[in-house]
């Protein structure tokens, strides 16, 4: 488990995003160099419900140095358009500035410096934190968690248990629901058997069998 300290470091970089877009406390604590934790976990509840929503996760559970891509091909009428952009195509577009938080956090542009002075980004404990905060703040009963995908493949702890450490995981997060894209390298067998014992919702609707074009999962 990470210590406070580190959480605070891996946190940094997005509060500075939050001081050069003006948003607000976190903006101005950050700016004076005062960020605590409190900080970070403020939240103010607007409406009625909150929904929480993380993807592409890739079975990565610890903090990672993460890059951009410095190509992504547009064709045709897309070319050269949102999201086909990268780097300084991406930051002319986007007004962000050469160096910040946000050049680090959404291009490659200087990656190697960046990281060292931002570090690595990531982290289910830091997730945990974060939205153990917010259902305090709000309640249980008013919080939407959703996972997107791209949960149970990409790691050699994910390899090795076939997907189950990181099902261990999100249903320790409580997730309400989730659908599925790389989880099906997993194998059909395998999948059915994490979904039918899962304690969250299993969202597929467009998923079929080759054979007769069938619904896998049954509508919900």
């Amino acid at each position: 488990m990470i210590s406070r300290r580190e959480f605070l470091q891996a946190t940094a970089a997005a509060a500075a995003i939050a001081t050069a877009s003006g948003l607000g406390p976190l903006g101005r604590a950050a700016a004076q160099q005062k960020l605590s934790q409190a900080d970070i976990l403020r939240f103010d509840p607007l409406g009625t419900v909150t929904i929480l929503y993380l993807a592409d996760i890739h079975a990565q559970l610890m903090p990672l140095h993460f890059r951009e891509p410095s190509v992504n091909l547009g064709v045709g009428e897309v070319k050269g358009v949102p999201p086909h952009l990268t780097d300084a195509a991406f930051r002319d577009y986007f007004k962000v500035a050469a160096g910040s938080p946000e050049a680090f956090a959404l291009t490659s542009d200087d990656f190697v410096h960046l990281a060292r002075n931002y570090g690595r980004m990531g982290g289910l404990d830091r997730v945990a934190t974060l939205v153990k905060a917010v259902r305090a703040e709000r309640g249980d009963d008013k919080v939407l968690l959703l996972d997107g995908g791209d949960t149970w493949q990409g790691s050699w702890s994910s390899l090795q248990s076939k997907g189950q450490d990181m099902v261990d995981a999100m249903s320790a997060l409580k997730v309400d629901a989730m659908t599925s894209h790389w989880e099906f390298t997993l194998g059909a067998d395998r999948v059915k058997e994490i979904v039918d014992a899962a304690p969250f919702a299993f969202l597929a609707q467009n998923i079929r069998d080759k054979e007769w074009n069938e619904p896998v999962f049954p509508p919900r």
